[in-house]
């Protein structure tokens, strides 16, 4: 789970210890995580932002820092990739600030992969529209590992289209992040 941004949008605020459903987010979505099927959790946290580790201290998972976390998304990718076990035969990558992700989502995700271990599994919006999270097989780590700067898996995907399965997730659950304090807002009103 990518945790290392800077919420630059947020204007001061952090949005992984905004509270939804009565605890940080971070907290949330690492509890959401553990309750599905996954078998490790990794959390890829930046140097600097002390209660993002505090808010899942006592969360079963292996927590990261990823030092280099200002340079972009890349770094944070290849710290949760390294972190992996040599066993593990897929990544899924997840940004931490999805909030209506849910484990039956995540379940559905890696039912998925069991079926085409080979694939790219990317999850949408019921009504089609790309987004997150993205298994990646273990193939594919070599690429992940190769990212550089503000690279996400995104390039991958353009790199490997004709290996993408999609799964359609409820509502908007796979393309609902919230970056601004107007889309907390917005957020908090439909809840």
């Amino acid at each position: 789970m990518l945790a290392a941004g800077a919420s630059r949008r947020m204007r001061g605020a952090d949005k992984l210890t905004e509270h939804v459903r009565g605890v940080p987010l971070l907290r949330d979505r690492a509890l959401m995580l553990l309750g599905s099927g996954i078998s490790q959790l990794v959390v890829v946290l930046p140097p600097d932002k002390i209660d993002r580790a505090d808010v899942i201290r006592d969360v079963k998972c292996s927590r990261v820092i990823n030092a280099d976390a200002a340079s972009g998304m890349a770094s944070s990718i290849k710290c949760g990739v390294s972190e992996l076990s040599p066993t593990t035969n897929a990544a899924m990558i997840l940004p931490a600030d999805m909030p209506d992700l849910t484990s039956a989502d995540i379940d559905a995700l890696l039912a998925a992969h069991v079926m085409t271990p080979d694939r790219i599994i990317r999850a949408t919006s019921s009504d089609g529209v790309a987004g997150s999270p993205v298994v990646f097989p273990r193939a594919l780590f070599p690429k992940l590992q190769a990212l550089e700067g503000d690279e996400s898996g995104r390039t991958i995907l353009g790199q490997n289209h004709e290996m993408i399965d999609l799964v359609p997730l409820p509502s908007t659950h796979a393309t609902l992040d919230l970056d601004t304090p107007e889309a907390w807002a917005t957020w908090r009103d439909k809840s």
